[in-house]
């Protein structure tokens, strides 16, 4: 009987100890671990193992075979790559709600690129850097460009992340600097510049950022003092040429001293750098003199976008000088040179000897250093006659004439 009951009991064993056995193993810590790292070791192996066993191993591409574990390994790499640029490096998120409910993005956000609409974009170093609309992540629209800082540089209309429209640009003080139309960033077209002590500089045309076509500038105290053209940011001294004098006088409105004499009609228009002259004619019944030439009082020339500043610059733009020498000055000379002097010029002595103030801005000059002798270089250019003077023969010149061509 109890060799029965041992046989029961042994069998009972047999079939249970094998599970007590498993059970106990798949329980210990030590095991799992070993257990998962190994199978994990086996799966990723054969995951990286990207090595083609046989034809169906393979996807027919364009006639190009390629492996289907590598495709798959590829597409699991970049959509990994992927999830972790979007919710590490550039989160979907990226952006806050702030008042009104204008959405805040950083300047390099994913979605932002997606985005239409009025928009907060803070620059990289999380300032906040433009106001406004966007049309697929670049300004486009009404917006406002800022500084680092927190003032404005820039608001109006916007194409392309580009000025373009109408709009107004600001000095880093914040202070207006330019309003009126843009193309490209640039001023262009009707617009009002101001100095940065917010006083009007010049209203009119403008072309590539500079003062083109017809335009009034302004001095210091909002004074206009000239009308006419210009041309790549500078006046048109050659539009006097060929005017009456009344004529000059509604073009130029500024401060002016007129000199006389028997000969000439000379007027310094000390507040753009230039005097005229004309001859006195008896017969004229209207009293009306015509302008012969301008002179300019500076020593730099601009032409065709360019500022030269010696008469070797000058040759290589205009040729070589049709005359070169010697010359005495004539009375509309001895002005400009008596007027370069009063501010400081290469130019010495007083050319103007005896001269009577009958007005405040009138002078009648009875007599003047005939003997007095300038350095000249003239050119013919475009039907204009242009005269450069200097002390000597250097290279240098103190001021330029414009006269037409006969």
């Amino acid at each position: 009987m109890n060799s029965l009951f041992h046989g029961f009991l042994n069998a009972i064993k047999a079939k249970f100890v094998p599970l007590w056995t498993k059970i106990r193993l798949l329980t210990n810590p030590t095991y799992l671990k070993t257990e998962v790292l190994r199978r994990l070791i086996i799966y990723f192996r054969k995951l990286t193992d990207v090595r083609p066993k046989d034809k169906n191993d393979y996807y027919g591409v364009f006639g190009w075979l390629i492996s289907k574990r590598l495709a798959f390994f590829m597409v699991a790499f970049i959509g990994l790559a992927s999830a972790y640029y979007l919710t590490v490096v550039q989160p979907l998120s990226v952006f806050t709600s702030g008042e009104n409910g204008i959405k805040t993005y950083e300047y390099n956000s994913i979605p932002l690129r997606f985005t239409e609409g009025r928009v907060r974009i803070l620059g990289k170093s999380k300032y906040l850097a433009y106001e406004g609309d966007v049309k697929k992540g670049v300004a486009h629209g009404n917006g406002v460009l800022y500084r680092i800082d927190g003032t404005k540089v820039y608001e109006g209309q916007f194409e392309n992340s580009r000025f373009q429209g109408t709009g107004t640009s600001y000095y880093p003080t914040e202070q207006m600097q330019y309003t009126g139309a843009f193309h490209d960033n640039l001023y262009s077209g009707s617009g009002k510049l101001y100095r940065l002590n917010g006083a009007l500089e010049y209203t009119g045309s403008f072309l590539n950022g500079m003062k083109e076509g017809e335009g009034s500038l302004y001095d210091s105290g909002n004074n206009k003092i000239y009308t006419g053209n210009f041309s790549k940011d500078q006046l048109l001294y050659s539009d006097f040429v060929g005017k009456s004098t009344a004529e000059a006088g509604n073009m130029y409105v500024g401060n002016k001293t007129v000199y006389t004499n028997e000969e000439y009609f000379v007027v310094d228009m000390a507040d753009i750098d230039a005097v005229y002259y004309g001859r006195q004619d008896e017969e004229n019944l209207n009293d009306e003199v015509i302008v012969e030439g301008v002179y300019i009082l500076k020593d730099a020339f601009e032409y065709s976008g360019k500022t030269l500043k010696t008469i070797t610059e000058v040759n290589r733009i205009m040729g070589n000088p049709v005359y070169e020498g010697n010359a005495y000055v004539i009375l509309p000379e001895a002005v400009a040179i008596h007027v370069l002097n009063l501010s400081g010029s290469e130019f010495y002595g007083e050319v103007i000897k005896d001269s009577q103030e009958i007005l405040s801005d009138a002078v009648i000059v009875n007599g003047y250093d005939d003997d007095y002798s300038v350095y000249i270089y003239t050119y013919i250019q475009d039907g204009l006659r242009y005269t450069f003077f200097g002390k000597d023969k250097n290279g240098k010149f103190a001021m330029y004439l414009i006269e037409k061509e006969e």
